[in-house]
Order: structure tokens, then sequence, then C-alpha cells
């Protein structure tokens, strides 16, 4: 009875002075390029803010507003009557507060209501009767709640929702006919639920559904004929996935990463228009020999390919622009076809060791293009042979944290003016001797002024008393440093000198120094004891000499 008297008393107030009232004090006000405003009251403890509360009241109910942000302010319930003047509101937040239910009431005046943000709340229940209540609606966001029950009640009605998202909740099954009244739903996403199977559902009637998440799921085989014609993005990774039925369809981009598939069967040729295909994180041994015109992106990760599959040439795939072979037991990287790419990723492969000229013979890039090599993070490969990439147009080469220590210029897309040096030779134990020269004259300076990131962790790890010495040190040096005895000499007087905060200089010894200064102490302690043993015979020969007297 208190906090309505409060609130009647600021409406009253408002009422005299409407300076009291003006919400974009207490909040956030913006407007978007159309000129529409949006109020932003984040995190502005609205459960206990009177204030906020009264100003929301009297909103002018003819004025278009855009945006309402109410999000994380510790809600668990609004007054029904708090938004009902917002008649002409577009979109609204209350996602990141405590809301346990959904009140359809609240919603209902608001006639013009688009999108409607309810995630990452403590919602259980759902019960399509508000797509029904706000038949504006388009957008409805239900993600990171505790939904563990869906109410389907709104009959045969036909809503106009577009884009639902479910993810992140407890979610096992749907009521019968829940999908029915869906028609116009283009985005949905149930990924990270308990759901093991969608076939008795009822998808294919959906014809404007456009994207589909199922990802991280309970499923255990993927029918493509449960879906509608019209689906072009599909994400069913991170299941239990162990076959896959195909059927005719429009699907461009299929995820299916981190399940237990053991085979692509042939039949995937129905997937005439697949343009992106990921199957990291199964266990394939290969790949068949299908005709896939349209395939630009092909991800084959994380399997258990001990070779690059035959099957895998420009005649299956003449659209092929990118390959992931990476986490795969290949010992050689060997192209057994002709195939064209402009990536091509073979990282974290624990027991490649030698990449020698024949291997990339028969990779190239397509007509008038480059193509970009990434062979990083391979813990054995300590030797590529300097013609492996000779018949190449690299755009990038990147041989990262591999375990090599001695790099060829001619390896190397930094030679002609023509292509841009791009390469990455970082990570690796380089030998820094006069056969790297060319790092420091010729690939350094084009480095420096295009990507000096490429040149952050570039280190020496040989010899010992320039270890893990960045070789921007010598950026700019005109002596040929890897080359001169400059090494030598640095072996015996290098001091590394620092100044501490408090304006104290400490100065690093090296090995060589120590050796040095070891030297001079003995011949100083000889000289000591030279000149105490002449000092003594001195002594007792005047001794001798003052006895005759």
């Amino acid at each position: 009875m208190f906090i309505y008297l409060r609130l009647t008393v600021f409406c009253f107030l408002c009422t005299i002075s409407s300076s009291l009232c003006d919400i974009c004090v207490t909040c956030s006000c913006s407007t978007t390029l159309d000129g529409l405003p949006i109020i932003d009251c984040h995190e502005r403890d609205l459960e206990r803010n009177d204030m906020l509360i009264s100003e929301l009241l009297m909103l002018d109910e003819n004025k278009v507003n855009n945006k309402l942000i109410l999000s994380k302010n510790q809600i668990i319930n609004l007054s029904p009557h708090l938004l009902k003047k917002l008649r002409l509101l577009k979109s609204i937040d209350l996602s990141e507060n405590f809301m346990k239910q959904i009140y359809i009431i609240l919603y209902t005046n608001l006639n013009s209501l688009e999108d409607l943000n309810l995630s990452k709340n403590a919602i259980t229940t759902f019960d399509d009767l508000l797509l029904r209540e706000v038949p504006s609606l388009l957008t409805l966001n239900l993600s990171y709640n505790q939904i563990d029950t869906i109410q389907h009640t709104i009959g045969e009605t036909i809503t106009n929702i577009n884009s639902l998202d479910l993810s992140h909740n407890n979610i096992s099954n749907f009521p019968n006919k829940f999908f029915d009244s869906l028609t116009n739903l283009q985005y949905l996403d149930l990924s990270f639920n308990r759901i093991n199977s969608l076939e008795e559902y009822g998808l294919t009637h959906l014809n404007s559904l456009k994207t589909v998440y199922i990802n991280n799921n309970f499923l255990t085989s993927l029918h493509m004929k449960m879906f509608p014609k019209s689906l072009l993005n599909l994400y069913s990774g991170y299941n239990l996935i162990t076959e896959i039925f195909y059927e005719p369809s429009e699907i461009e981009v299929l995820n299916i990463e981190y399940n237990r598939l053991f085979k692509i069967r042939s039949n995937a040729i129905a997937l005439k228009h697949l343009k992106h295909l990921n199957v990291s994180g199964n266990i394939l041994s290969d790949f068949p020999n299908i005709l896939c015109e349209n395939l630009k992106t092909l991800d084959i990760s994380c399997n258990n390919l001990s070779s690059i599959p035959e099957t895998l040439s420009t005649s299956n795939f003449p659209l092929l622009a990118t390959l992931n072979v990476s986490k795969n037991p290949i010992r050689n990287l060997m192209f057994r076809s002709e195939l064209n790419l402009q990536l091509f990723v073979a990282s974290n492969i624990s027991i490649l060791e030698t990449i020698d000229k024949a291997t990339f013979a028969k990779l190239r890039a397509p007509a008038k293009e480059c193509i970009n090599l990434i062979i990083s993070n391979n813990k054995g490969l300590s030797l590529i042979h300097e013609e492996a990439f000779k018949h190449m147009n690299l755009c990038s080469l990147d041989i990262s944290n591999n375990q090599i220590a001695y790099i060829a210029q001619k390896l190397v897309p930094c030679n002609t003016n023509s292509v841009t040096c791009n390469v990455n030779l970082q990570g690796n134990p380089l030998k820094c001797n006069c056969s790297l020269q060319w790092i420091l004259d010729d690939m350094m300076p084009k480095l420096y002024h295009t990507q000096l990131n490429l040149l952050d962790n570039l280190r020496c790890a040989w010899p010992p008393q320039i270890s893990k010495t960045r070789m921007l040190h010598w950026y700019g040096w005109k002596d040929r440093v890897f080359c001169t005895k400059m090494l030598d000499f640095n072996e015996k007087m290098k001091i590394d000198a620092t100044i501490s905060q408090n304006g104290v200089i400490t100065f690093n010894s090296t090995p060589g120094l120590l050796a040095v200064l070891g030297v001079a102490i003995v011949v100083f302690s000889i000289l000591i004891i030279v000149g105490i043993i002449w000092t003594q015979r001195l002594h007792i020969k005047r001794r001798r000499v003052n006895r005759k007297f």
C-alpha cells in the first residue's frame, strides 16, 4: 500500500513538473539512424528505483519508442500497468533479470512490439499463447533460461514470428503440432538442450525456414527429410550422430562437427547446392568419391585420416577454395590428385616431420589467384625442402611454432617485388648463423613496415649467448650480424644493463664475461703473491746488511 502511495505522489509531481519525469536523466537515451528513440535503462536497479518506475509510467503513449532496455535490473516481476502506455514500442529487452514466469498480460497492449528479449532469466515454462496475444512479434529470445516445459495452447493460429531462440535450456521434447503455427519461421535455435530427435515434430511445412541450430543435443542420427526444402544452413555439431540420411536439398552450409561419423556415404551427392561442409571431430578415415560442384569450404580436421584423400581433386571439387586437414594422424602431406586452393591448413599434426620437394607438387592456387598456407604448431616438423613451394603463387606462408632450425631463403615469398611479404616464422628454434642472415637483410625490413606483428616472437634459439633474443634487436644494423665474429665477441663481453624504477643500474653478466673476470682475478692473485715474496726477500737482505754494521 505504501509503495502505491509513493507512486501516486511521484505521478502527481510529474504532472506538475515534467523535468522530474525526464527518463533520460535516469537512463541513457539515443536514437536510431531513422531518428527513433532508444531508452537504455540497463542496470539501473529498477526493482528498487521508484523514480524510474514513475518515469516509465509517464512516457508519452502517442510517441513511437524504438527500443526500451530494462536488462540486468534484478526484476522478478513487472506491474501489468508499467508498459501499458507503450503501445507503439517496437522492442523491449528484459534479459539478465530474475523472472521465473512469462506474464502475457504485461505485453497485451504492446500492439507494435516486434522484438522481445527474455534471455538469461529463470523461466521454466514457455506457453506459445504469447505469440497469439502479441501478433506483431517477429523475434523472441528465450535463451539461457531453465525451460523444461513447452505448452501448446495457441491452437491452429498462424503467427508472424520469424526468429525463435530457445537455446541453452533443458528442453527434451515438444508438444504435438507445436511447430504448426510457426509457418513464417526463418530462424530456429534449439542448441544446448536435451533433444534426442526432431523427426516426429514435423518441420517440413516450415517453408520459410532458412537456418536451424540443433547442435549440442543428444541426436543419434540426422534425417534430411525432416527439414523443409527451404533450409539453407544446418548446424548439428556436438551430438551423438553416427549416420546421416541424405535427401535432395537446398542446403548450402552443413556443420556436423564432433559427432561419431565413421563414414560419409556416396549419396551425399544429393546435396548439390552445398557450399560449406564441416565434418571435423569425427572418426573418418577416408572421404567419398563424389562430385560436389559448389563446395567451397571443407573442414576434415580432427579425424582419423592417415593421408590426404585421393578423392579430393579439382574434378570432384572444382570450386573448393579452403581445405583444413589439421589434427589428423598424417605423416606425409602428399597430394595425390590435382587440387586448386586459396587456403590450405595443416596444423597440430603431431607425427608430421618433413615436407619434401614433391609434397605439394599437385597443389596450386586457382588461375590468376594466390594461395595461403598455414602449416603451424606441428611439434615434429623440423624440415621443409627449399623448393617445396616453388611452383606456387603464395599469398602468405605461416610455418610458425614448428621445430624448424633452418629456413632457406627460396622457401618464402619475399623474394620478388610482385608479392607482398607475409611470412610467419615465429616460434621456431632458429639457428642464427650466416645461413639466416637473409631474414635480417631482406625479410625483416619488409615486415617491419607492413606486418610488424610477425616479428614479435621471431627469436634466435642458437647460439646460446643470444638464445631467446628477438631478431628485431638487430633491425637497422649495417653489419651482417649473423655472418661476423661479433657473436664470439659478445660471448666474452656481453653485458645487459637495466635501470630499475628507483634509478639503480643492474648489470647481468654472461658466461664469457665471468671467464674474463676469473682470469683477471687469478693473474691479480699471482701478482700479489709474487709481490709478497719479493718484499720478504728484500726485507731479509736488508737485515743481513744491517748486521755488518
